[in-house]
């Protein structure tokens, strides 16, 4: 089971144009130099792909659904 204990905390930091995080960001989490910190990148939502990303347009199949196809796909195995 999981908690929100396990859930790492999220901070936004924002890169500066010389690619660097200015030091009052980093002050304001409590880090001090030295710190290690680990970068995830977001991917912006153009760059996800389909498996990649959210699905959120997925429909809510039923178990008839699930036979349905259920018997297409071994029709289909049969006809190959």
């Amino acid at each position: 089971m999981m908690s929100t204990a396990d859930v790492p905390e999220c901070h936004e930091l924002i890169v500066g144009p010389d690619g660097s995080i200015p030091a009052d960001q980093i002050a304001r989490l409590g880090l001090r130099p030295g710190a290690h910190l680990r970068v995830v990148d977001e991917p912006s939502r153009e760059h996800r792909t389909r498996f990649g990303g959210s699905l959120p347009d997925l429909p809510d199949l039923s178990w008839e659904d699930f036979e349905r196809g259920s018997a297409l796909a071994r029709g289909d195995l049969r006809l190959s």
